[in-house]
């Protein structure tokens, strides 16, 4: 299984990315769709990873990760915010949040999760040398 490109199955963690409140009815599956928003998206990852096709496992998982962050932060300034509601005596109102920092912060945490894949860090190289080779005489 390849990681790209995004589907309609990845559409909701796209609206989570953005806020976990969104549903469809606020941003429906054919604004994502949009190839301004989802292939933009995919097309960057695959820009920034020649090999995205080859890759499997976590990798896949990341790049998948990746472009739905990128689709995200693509979208975010684009969404409606709803900031105060009223039903009956009911109200209920929240801040209105930055969406040009949410797209920021998004498009930030998709390059961690390339970079992870494009330069896989070695952990074995940061750790100091505990124990070296001695020599056979033991005191002498």
């Amino acid at each position: 299984m390849t990681a790209l490109p995004l589907t309609s199955v990845h559409y909701p963690a796209i609206r989570a990315a953005i806020d976990v409140t969104l549903t469809a009815e606020l941003v429906p599956d054919a604004v994502i769709a949009l190839d301004v928003y989802v292939g933009a998206a995919t097309r960057a990852v695959q820009a920034r990873d020649p090999l995205w096709a080859t890759r499997t496992g976590d990798d896949a998982i990341r790049l998948t990760t990746a472009a739905i962050l990128l689709t995200a932060a693509a979208l975010a300034p684009a969404v409606p915010q709803i900031v105060s509601e009223r039903w009956g005596d009911q109200t209920y109102q929240r801040q209105p949040a930055d969406m040009h920092a949410l797209a920021a912060a998004l498009r930030a945490r998709a390059d961690a999760a390339l970079a992870t894949v494009l330069a896989p860090s070695d952990a074995a190289s940061d750790r100091p040398t505990m124990f070296t080779l001695a020599s056979g005489r033991r005191g002498r």
